[in-house]
């Protein structure tokens, strides 16, 4: 039997432990400084919570985001690619670094963090209902009842929510032309740095290396007849 890699071994559950921990370290951080940061401040800190709840949902419980999500990329094989356990490290973990990042940035941003966040949010919500609609056309004829899918809770309530939120504040404090192309720059970075180029490799790889290993909440349906 071939010895499992330790490239393998954190890109299964260590790497999600540890997001979780700097999610936690996060609620303490936003919770000190709540009382003397702005609102670019407040949300980007916000962010760097909810990213790890919704990870949480998306692979530990119920987990199985990435099935639905290789099968709407059209993968022969959704347990291996494009996302697999190495490009999801990636995307979460880098994505969770990169705002932590942008906070320390955010009270000179401005309105461009708390665009990012809105983006972020908007982009979130809409992926979240797209792949659950088509997940409930799969799976209605095995008694699947809701557009429900592994992120679809944290998306529609504390993602929408800072969305809705932002565009408010954005409304009534202004934003910039340049300051719009900023925060749709910063966006962008994610989906193309941390999602569309590891996927790219990972389709021309097709690893089996890092393929996932269960199905989480799609398990039921899969086995169902």
């Amino acid at each position: 039997m071939k010895k499992e890699s330790l490239l393998s071994k954190w890109c299964d559950r260590i790497w999600l432990q540890v997001l979780y921990l700097i999610g936690v370290a996060m609620v303490v951080i936003v919770f000190l400084n709540w009382k003397d940061w702005n609102i670019p401040q407040k949300m980007m800190g916000l962010l760097t919570v909810f990213v790890p709840l919704h990870v949480f949902e998306e692979n530990t419980y119920p987990g199985g985001f990435y099935f639905m999500n290789n099968i709407g990329q059209h993968s022969d094989e959704p347990t291996v690619y494009p996302q697999n356990r190495l490009t999801n490290m990636i995307t979460n973990l880098g994505a969770e670094i990169y705002f932590i990042i942008l906070l320390q940035f955010a009270d000179n941003l401005g309105p461009i963090s708390v665009l990012v966040v809105a983006l972020f949010g908007l982009g979130e919500t809409f992926m979240h209902t797209k792949d659950g609609m088509a997940m409930y056309s799969r799976y209605k004829e095995k008694g699947k009842r809701t557009i429900y899918a592994p992120g679809n809770a944290t998306a529609f309530t504390i993602l929408f929510g800072s969305s809705v939120y932002g565009i408010d504040w954005l409304i009534k404090n202004g934003l910039t032309i340049g300051q719009f192309f900023a925060g749709v720059g910063f966006v962008a970075f994610v989906i193309i740095g941390l999602i569309l180029i590891p996927f790219t490799f990972s389709r021309k790889v097709k690893s089996k290396n890092f393929a996932f290993t269960d199905l989480g909440y799609w398990l039921k349906f899969e086995t169902k007849k």
